[in-house]
């Protein structure tokens, strides 16, 4: 696996954090595997997963694109941060 991979379906597993449905999980290609989850119940205030979540609940055609990448971005450091990863962007990258 060397990309990640965002998974948005009915049959989610739950969120290991609270047993909670999961609102989307995304499998990172770090060591064995790395699945962050967003959770609508553990996920919430503040915070990037937060963010995230707001801008999911707006229709389709009303998601402002720019920023559903930057809080997605967001939402996975934070979460990798929480696993101990640290992330460091590539000299090329914009992030």
């Amino acid at each position: 696996m060397n990309r990640v991979q965002v998974l948005r379906t009915d049959d989610l597993p739950p969120c290991p954090r609270c047993d909670r449905p999961a609102l989307l999980v995304a499998r990172m290609p770090l060591g064995d595997g790395v699945d962050l989850y967003l959770c609508r119940h553990c996920d919430t205030g503040p915070t990037a997963g937060g963010r995230l979540i707001a801008i999911l609940g707006l229709p389709d055609g009303e998601r402002p694109l720019d920023l559903l990448h930057e809080f997605t971005a967001a939402w996975m450091h934070e979460g990798l941060a929480a696993q101990g990863w640290r992330y460091i962007p590539h000299e090329d990258s914009p992030n």
